[in-house]
């Protein structure tokens, strides 16, 4: 037999030897993974009744969404108690530690309605047991807020706030302050802390039909405007919250002219039964709302559909108000309350 040489025999010792560091390396990453797997469990605070204590393994939250109320975003927990839990509680962390606020283990949401607008916070999150037992605090975020929320109006001329005093006048087609859209904008205004007060924009014209808000067109004052899916895409905050509310679907029917024919037909009548009969002829028998409905319906879905893939906005859309008694002209109701079941 061949004796072996010293450099296969250093060869040999060297090969065990790294044999053996590979296993001593895969034997303590095996325990630390296994350690990491149970370090929940194993840093559960014992609590005096024995039991452990919730744990949260991670938190965090998502930007605001169209089904998110204003000021508020949800809350992603990943948490256990052997009891079950409860629900969570998060606080918001600045200069000093904020204030503990509560959440529903259901669909868990965090608000920031005492926070100020496009400042840093902390937020940190815990889990609450069925005993009352407390997790320790987590860290969940450490964001910048939001800018204020804004509030957008589209439409047509109900919307833009158009008005026209006279007949021989040329109309407004577009008045922010004139549109329900202010007043909505004030109301919202009022529901929300001072420092979140909500941007108001107007992409409505008047004369817009479904059509023309989703592709373009012209005004009832002649001028050119793009489509306002796009207007509104440029108005909305992708990193806060928007509101989206349109009036739409009038102007996709004749609604116009059958109204231009009626304060005609009450202008001549003398009778309140006049009118009334005149209002129902007009509805009944020259709109042609039956004729449009698929089309209005369909130019509805996909003006939805657009502005919720351009935006993350929450759409409102809002129905027409009655028309009956308006003053067309100083003096002068031409619609009156006869026609209220009609209008």
């Amino acid at each position: 037999m061949t004796r072996p040489t010293r450099t296969t025999r250093t060869l040999k010792t060297r090969i065990v030897t790294r044999q053996r560091a590979v296993a001593l390396v895969a034997t303590f990453a095996v325990a630390v993974l296994l350690a990491f797997a149970s370090s929940g469990a194993a840093d559960a605070r014992i609590l005096p009744d024995g039991e452990r204590a919730p744990v949260v393994w991670s938190a965090r939250i998502d930007s605001p969404q169209p089904h998110n109320r204003l000021l508020e975003v949800d809350l992603w927990v990943e948490a256990y108690d052997a009891d079950g839990l409860s629900g969570y509680e998060y606080r918001w962390n600045r200069a000093t530690i904020g204030s503990v606020r509560s959440t529903s283990l259901v669909r868990p949401a965090v608000s920031m309605a005492n926070l100020q607008p496009e400042t840093r916070y902390i937020l940190e999150v815990r889990a609450v047991d069925a005993h009352g037992w407390e997790s320790d605090w987590v860290l969940a975020a450490d964001i910048v807020t939001p800018r204020p929320p804004t509030v957008i109006v589209a439409g047509d001329s109900v919307a833009s706030g158009y008005q026209r005093q006279w007949f021989t006048s040329k109309g407004d087609c577009l008045d922010r302050d004139h549109s329900y859209g202010s007043t909505v904008h004030s109301e919202i205004t009022e529901a929300l802390p001072e420092q979140w007060a909500p941007t108001y924009r107007n992409v409505a014209w008047a004369g817009a039909g479904l059509s023309s808000m989703i592709n373009g067109g012209t005004d009832s004052c002649g001028d050119y405007h793009g489509s306002q899916i796009t207007a509104i895409s440029n108005a909305s905050d992708p990193d806060s919250w928007n509101i989206v509310i349109a009036t739409g679907g009038i102007n996709s029917t004749n609604w116009s002219s059958v109204v231009a024919g009626l304060t005609k037909s009450t202008a001549v009548s003398l009778t309140e039964s006049g009118d009334k009969a005149a209002c129902g002829s007009a509805v009944t028998e020259e709109w042609n709302l039956a004729a449009r409905t698929g089309t209005v319906s369909t130019g509805a879905r996909e003006f939805a559909q657009r502005v919720t893939d351009a935006t993350n906005a929450k759409l409102w859309w809002t129905s027409y108000y009655s028309i009956t008694d308006a003053k067309l002209a100083p003096g002068w109701t031409p619609i009156g309350s006869e026609c209220d079941a009609e209008m």
